[in-house]
């Protein structure tokens, strides 16, 4: 069994069946008792509450590693398993020109800032700031301390009363939290169930009044490793008076040009979107940002809430999301992205040979299709007992039936990881007789 928490959720169901007297005459109890009751008595929850212990064992959720090393090798209660499940895609958070940037500013600036962006910041943020610019080929950029944070203010601030902002269904959850705050503040928001440019036309005709409009839309989908038309989108949303608004966390560092992102690969230039990238996935330090120009980051700043009450990035993390940018500007970048490109093509090309219904490819996140729930965990913990750690998402992060398997490639994996990891998906696709692409043709 694995690592999951204190308390089992079965023992959570348990306890809560007694009568609130009884565990009000409990003087052990919490004083949260109340509370969880409460909550537990949401049909939700109990439904999620139940799911998980019915699947307990399989679902892999909640882990907790005992340790790792550079190959990206993991121990999880006992279990010694290749990680397919860490965002580190370049394997900088082994990197040592990263480790020294920390360690050098630990001693000038210590562990923390101490106060709001609001208020002061060590100048190892402009300087962060000016570099990503710089590999970006933007006029400025704007840091948050995460990319959640970053979507929860901006959206907020870039939106008005009466504006129109659309909303692609398969974005990001902090997208879809950033816009129900722009709802409240009296933007009217809609969902873009296809991201196709016709789509976008029609819910534009429907629903927009006299206001601005922006799309928010993901530039790599986290769960399927899927890149949306955002060049198409791009063009029509421009024509409607629009701008777009790419999420594009999961693409940083690793898609597109010296890894600028899926929207510079679309579009060429970045001068005409807002794109909110990654600092913690493959640049493994911390905090998330937008390009902006600098006139659009002093209004920013003035009605983003997220930057004015969020924290900030500590200091030695800004140093090492310069050092970060230094190595990608560097030839020594190249060596890099080609390292991962080539262990990308190596796992997709094996899963083609398998027959195996794959999406993604052109970022670091391969997802393998599954369909049912149930399978989907089962599909993992088979995976994890034969060595191999891979993500199982399912409903609510996909469609209730979309179940897949997350693989996350990383610059720093063994080929022979890879391959382990191809045929221990190829024993459990045939034991428990997941669908392939073979039997998808066969069956139309």
């Amino acid at each position: 069994m694995t690592k999951v928490g204190q308390v089992t959720v079965g023992s959570l169901l348990g306890r809560l069946t007694g009568t609130r007297q009884k565990a009000e005459a409990d003087e052990s109890s919490s004083g949260l008792q109340p509370l969880t009751e409460r909550l537990t008595r949401n049909k939700i929850t109990r439904i999620a509450l139940s799911f998980l212990d019915a699947n307990a064992g399989l679902h892999l959720k909640d882990l907790l590693l005992d340790s790792a090393s550079d190959d990206r090798r993991v121990t999880i209660d006992g279990h010694h398993v290749w990680n397919f499940g860490s965002d580190s895609f370049l394997g900088l958070d082994r990197h040592p020109r990263v480790h020294a940037a920390i360690r050098d500013a630990l001693p000038e600036w210590g562990a923390h800032n101490g106060a709001s962006r609001a208020f002061s910041s060590p100048v190892l943020v402009d300087e962060a700031e000016a570099k990503l610019a710089a590999w970006l080929g933007v006029a400025d950029t704007f840091i948050f301390p995460s990319v959640t944070l970053a979507n929860v203010g901006l959206l907020p601030a870039i939106t008005q009363a009466g504006d129109l902002l659309v909303v692609d269904r398969e974005s990001h959850d902090s997208v879809h939290q950033g816009a129900r705050l722009a709802a409240a503040a009296g933007a009217r928001v809609v969902e873009l169930a296809e991201p196709e440019p016709q789509a976008l036309e029609k819910v534009v005709a429907q629903s927009r009044g006299g206001g601005g409009l922006v799309l928010a839309i993901d530039g790599v989908y986290s769960m399927s490793g899927r890149t949306p038309p955002l060049a198409a989108l791009d063009e029509t949303v421009r024509r409607l008076g629009g701008i777009m608004y790419v999420d594009d966390a999961h693409g940083t560092g690793v898609v597109g040009p010296r890894g600028r992102g899926a929207a510079a690969e679309a579009l060429g230039t970045l001068d005409n979107v807002l794109m909110v990238g990654s600092l913690s996935k493959a640049f493994s330090c911390l905090g998330g940002f937008v390009t902006c120009t600098p006139e659009l980051k002093t209004i920013l700043k003035i009605r983003s809430s997220t930057f004015i009450f969020g924290g900030p990035v500590p200091p030695p993390y800004l140093a090492a999301i310069s050092a970060v940018c230094d190595i990608i500007m560097s030839p020594e970048y190249d060596t890099l992205l080609e390292g991962l490109r080539g262990r990308i093509g190596r796992f997709t090309e094996g899963l083609d040979a398998l027959g195996i219904e794959h999406n993604g490819g052109g970022s670091a996140i391969v997802s393998l299709k599954v369909g049912d729930m149930e399978k989907t965990f089962a599909a993992g913990r088979a995976l994890f007992d034969r060595g191999y750690y891979v993500q199982s998402a399912t409903y609510p992060a996909v469609p209730i039936q979309g179940g897949l398997l997350r693989v996350q490639i990383n610059a720093n994996h063994p080929p022979q990881s890879i391959d382990g990891l191809l045929g221990a998906v190829a024993e459990v696709w045939k034991a428990a007789r997941l669908p392939t692409r073979r039997q998808a043709v066969a069956a139309r």
